[in-house]
């Protein structure tokens, strides 16, 4: 007996658009939250980053333009000062849907 599985609806954007943008927030369906007052500021998400998107100095900054919301910051973190924070409130995959 086999079980019927739905996917969800994920995002997508316009065919040949992506390249011409670097902006991960169109589909991306997580960010990163960073928790100044936990973190140790050791520098472990700056490395680990697969894009550059975090840089650090005395807090540590995502750029969301460039974030994919792939989550390696906030597992490698130490301190557990980076959560993933869902980048939509209501149905889950369609653009604007916190609106």
């Amino acid at each position: 007996m086999s079980k019927s599985l739905t996917l969800p609806r994920t995002p997508s954007a316009e065919a040949g658009t992506m390249a011409r943008s670097s902006l991960a927030r169109v589909w991306r369906e997580q960010r990163p939250l960073v928790k100044m007052d936990l973190c140790n500021l050791c520098g472990r998400c700056l490395f680990y980053c697969p894009e550059g998107a975090l840089a650090g100095g005395r807090e540590i900054l995502a750029n969301l333009d460039f974030c994919k919301g792939c989550g390696i910051c906030a597992n490698e973190c130490p301190a557990r000062a980076i959560v993933m924070q869902p980048e939509y409130t209501k149905d889950p995959g369609l653009i604007g849907g916190d609106e």
